[in-house]
């Protein structure tokens, strides 16, 4: 009878055991994915706030170079098809910085098209258009 009883106490044991690590792996997933969400959010929320300056600089400009001279605060602008921007995670102007900022100006008459779009590395983060007329109010 005492052989029945240290059998039941080790599968209650074992049992205990195989609930608690999938408790525990539970909650680690769970606490992986939160971590993943909150820095997507504030990759999100810093690509807003660059758009919005970008925009902000691009309807204050009344050419493609004066919004160059604008974004190029350290050297951290180029100039082809379209001006891009660098930035860091803090949102500071560095030439090997993860976040870009691209604003496309395209004229079309007498009205600006602008483009803008935020990447980070190499994924489009967040993208808004807007424009402008020449000589009328912005």
């Amino acid at each position: 009878m005492k052989q029945g009883k240290n059998i039941s106490f080790y599968i209650e044991v074992v049992l205990m055991l195989v609930i608690s690590v999938l408790a525990i792996t539970i909650l680690a997933n769970a606490f992986s994915k939160s971590d993943l969400n909150s820095r997507k959010a504030k990759r999100l929320s810093d690509a807003v706030t660059l758009a919005a300056s970008g925009a902000e600089a691009f309807l204050a400009s009344e050419s493609e170079e004066e919004l160059f001279a604008v974004l190029n605060e350290s050297d951290n602008a180029e100039k082809a098809e379209m001006i891009t921007a660098c930035y860091d995670d803090e949102l500071k102007p560095s030439a090997e910085g993860k976040m870009r900022l691209c604003i496309l100006w395209k004229e079309n008459g007498d009205f600006v098209n602008g483009t803008i779009s935020v990447y980070y590395v190499n994924e489009e983060v967040y993208s808004l258009e807007t424009g402008f007329r020449k000589g009328g109010a912005k």
